[in-house]
């Protein structure tokens, strides 16, 4: 259900981007409209804190090892307790106080500061059962909070950028072999230019995919690089379709470059399905939803707590907005090579 509601918003924004044509001048209020949504994407990725409930926090305690957690709490009052000459505070995780209470221990400058709310998210230090420790004050009354995941912490919002990147590539990919068939099919060169400027966005996008992708590996990983088959695989595609724009570079005659250039664009993209979505769910590694993993990454997977509902309504943003943001650079970038191709004739 997950996959179709992120797909369904995607395919909008294919849609969208293709509205009236590709070669055309986008209108303003489209414009608009798309820096609107990936302003909103990227707003909605990095305001929200991550933040586990207390029953999270329980069900993991065994493994974390008294490290510090963010955790989204409710307090019912703001009277101090004392117990063995320490002082707490009822918490819960719900607002409706309907789960068992936990002590918050903490000294009399932090009570200060949580009086002004009935809401937070704190990081705490698991001492015992239904015990807590204050280590860190978060955020106040948070109105959007994400997924608590057991070693990613906010290394999960990453998600938002890599993601979409990697799919844009498939589709400027997609888009470039598109126009190499119309050229063949028509001799227009204008299809020719187009099929190259989106290959070279292609290109772009999937450097992106590979630099965002290779920040969450040194966190989670250790490196930036691992050989993994996920990394390994997007590289050969770098390299195939480096060499594609090697190829244009090496012919002078602009017919036999842009047929040239359309046969190898179609048999490139051939390759791109079974690099980017086949070989790393067949091979075992590093990265989610590899074969032997145990799950079928982020997206898809119905492991608890990897894409609730707020994730997933930011990334669907981020993937509308960033699409969008992709057409319109393919048009902008088209019209200037076709203003320059027209100067150099």
């Amino acid at each position: 259900m997950k996959l179709l509601v992120i797909l369904s918003g995607f395919s909008l924004a294919i849609v969208i981007g293709f509205y009236k044509g590709l070669k055309q001048e986008k209108p303003v209020i489209w414009k608009l409209g798309a820096m609107f949504l990936l302003l909103l994407g990227a707003f909605l990725t990095l305001y929200p804190r991550v933040a586990a409930s207390i029953s999270e926090i329980d069900e993991i305690a065994p493994y974390i090892n008294k490290m510090p957690i963010p955790a989204e709490i409710f307090i019912k009052d703001h009277t101090v307790y004392e117990q063995d000459s320490r002082k707490f505070l009822e918490i819960y995780g719900t607002k409706n106080y309907v789960d068992k209470p936990h002590r918050l221990l903490l000294d009399e400058n932090d009570m200060e500061i949580l009086k002004k709310s009935n809401h937070w998210v704190i990081k705490v230090q698991v001492i015992e059962e239904n015990e807590f420790l204050l280590r860190e004050i978060v955020q106040s009354s948070p109105w959007i909070s994400y997924p608590f995941i057991l070693s990613l912490d906010d290394r999960i919002k990453i998600l938002n950028f890599h993601v979409p990147m990697a799919w844009i590539a498939v589709l400027a990919y997609f888009i470039s072999m598109h126009f190499a068939v119309k050229y063949l099919r028509g001799k227009d060169i204008s299809d020719d230019v187009m099929a190259a400027t989106s290959a070279s966005l292609g290109t772009l996008f999937a450097i992106l995919a590979t630099v965002t992708g290779s920040i969450w590996a040194k966190f989670n990983w250790g490196s930036f690089w691992n050989w993994d088959p996920r990394e390994t695989s997007i590289f050969i595609l770098l390299l195939i379709y480096f060499a594609y724009f090697a190829l244009r570079g090496s012919i002078e005659r602009e017919d036999i470059r842009a047929k040239a250039s359309a046969v190898y664009s179609i048999i490139a993209f051939i390759t791109v399905p079974f690099l980017v979505f086949v070989l790393p769910r067949i091979t075992s590694g590093l990265h989610p939803g590899s074969q032997g993993g145990g799950m079928s990454g982020p997206i898809l997977s119905a492991q608890k707590g990897m894409l609730d509902s707020s994730l997933m309504f930011s990334f669907s943003l981020c993937v509308i907005g960033f699409t969008l943001f992709f057409f319109w650079m393919l048009n902008v970038n088209y019209r200037a090579n076709i203003l320059k191709k027209r100067v150099e004739d």
